[in-house]
């Protein structure tokens, strides 16, 4: 994943790249990847369940709850 942004991708991208790798080799997978760039984009993606994360920064005035669906 971190490759991956590092050519470009963005981190949706290089997130379900990377689910997706994984979930090819091991189809019964359960589990959840998240990615951050440098400029804060973040981005998740799950195999097998739905997944959720947290975000917050200085420009939030709360937290913000992220849901990720296989």
């Amino acid at each position: 994943m971190v490759e991956s942004m590092r050519q470009g991708m963005d981190p949706r991208d290089a997130a379900k790249d990377a689910i997706s790798r994984i979930a090819r080799k091991y189809p019964d997978f359960i589990g959840a990847v998240f990615a951050v760039n440098k400029e804060g984009v973040h981005a998740g993606a799950c195999h097998g369940w739905t997944f959720q994360y947290s975000v917050r920064n200085s420009s939030m005035q709360d937290v913000e709850v992220i849901t990720v669906y296989p």
